[in-house]
């Protein structure tokens, strides 16, 4: 049976509030919206959470990880299981009461989301809801499993960190940039089992690329080196910057003559080029691929530049300037390796 609804708060808080187990998916989630669902927490054996992984999230207002913690510890307290599964690339709203009880649709669980937003909201049940049971256990595989006691000890370790105001440039925030280190360190824990490995490609180790600043020495080579060195805690956008520059470049050496002819003193602006929609295609292709030698992840580039280049950074910021600064420094690398070569 299919019934729809214009609005998610009554049919959820009441599918939930009967059961003892179930699955929440949402990408985003806000305290009040938390609250619609505080009798299941308070009551469940089994809660199964889908979201996404992100202080950025967090810092930009639409996931309150430290509200979710709450209940985690709640869950926890009473000695039941609560399981985390995430994705930053999930966009999927979906709550399951019981194997023959689904609601779909648009919401998030935010109080907008659940009762004043136009929204789609579908409530499968009987025949219905079990032909939906493939959707989502192929949903399920493409989730990377963390632990709940992980999560409730990082948004512990992080919270001052998001939380705490910053006025400079966003991806000089060095706190919110040990904040997306830290994730992606636990993320890679549970990925590394399953990721592909970085296929091989030509390979110049970080520290030649440096040395190739040093003695470039322009005003963009000289600051790459002042981050790669620490400064605003960026050590990690250079490494994954270079990494990925390189392998992009080495896959589509067409476009290395173009972007080796910036100037030594300016910035590549790749998501005003025409090159940018081949970066976005290589990120995608390669989204879940890990060199664990390098401690190099392209989901982690991807954590830190804005959609316009690829990523999935929400909230403005991201590591876009890194990149500027550093792919038009690798392509004249490549280049200037290439003549010595011929």
């Amino acid at each position: 049976m299919v019934k729809c609804y214009d609005k998610g708060i009554n049919v959820i808080k009441e599918a939930f509030s009967q059961t003892r187990k179930g699955l929440i998916c949402t990408p985003y989630y806000s305290e009040r919206g938390l609250q619609t669902l505080d009798r299941f927490f308070e009551t469940a054996e089994e809660v199964e959470f889908w979201t996404r992984f992100s202080p950025l999230d967090w810092r930009a207002g639409v996931a309150d990880m430290a509200a979710l913690r709450r209940r985690v510890e709640v869950v926890l307290g009473r000695g039941k299981a609560f399981t985390f599964r995430v994705s930053d690339d999930l966009h999927a709203k979906i709550y399951s009461p019981s194997d023959d009880r689904v609601i779909l649709g648009s919401a998030n669980l935010t109080w907008p989301g659940m009762n004043s937003n136009i929204e789609v909201v579908v409530e499968l049940t009987e025949n219905e809801a079990e032909t939906f049971s493939a959707a989502l256990s192929l949903i399920r595989e493409k989730l990377t499993p963390v632990r709940a006691e992980t999560f409730s000890a990082y948004v512990g370790v992080v919270a001052d960190a998001v939380s705490k105001p910053f006025d400079g440039p966003a991806e000089e925030d060095a706190g919110m940039n040990a904040a997306i280190e830290l994730a992606e360190e636990e993320l890679s824990k549970a990925l590394r089992k399953t990721a592909p490995r970085v296929t091989d490609f030509p390979l110049v180790e970080i520290e030649k690329f440096i040395d190739f600043c040093s003695e470039e020495n322009s005003v963009v080579s000289c600051e790459i080196i002042a981050r790669h060195k620490g400064k605003h805690s960026l050590q990690g956008h250079v490494k994954h910057c270079f990494y990925g520059s390189l392998r992009f470049l080495s896959e589509h050496r067409d476009v290395v003559g173009e972007i080796a002819r910036t100037p030594e003193d300016s910035l590549y602006d790749l998501g005003k080029s025409s090159v940018c929609t081949e970066w976005r295609d290589f990120l995608r292709k390669h989204a879940n691929e890990i060199d664990e030698k390098r401690a190099f992840r392209f989901r982690t580039l991807r954590v830190y530049l804005p959609p316009t280049y690829g990523g999935i950074c929400t909230g403005g910021g991201g590591g876009s300037s890194t990149l500027k600064r550093v792919l038009p420094v690798v392509a004249r690398m490549m280049k200037a390796s290439r003549k010595r070569n011929d």
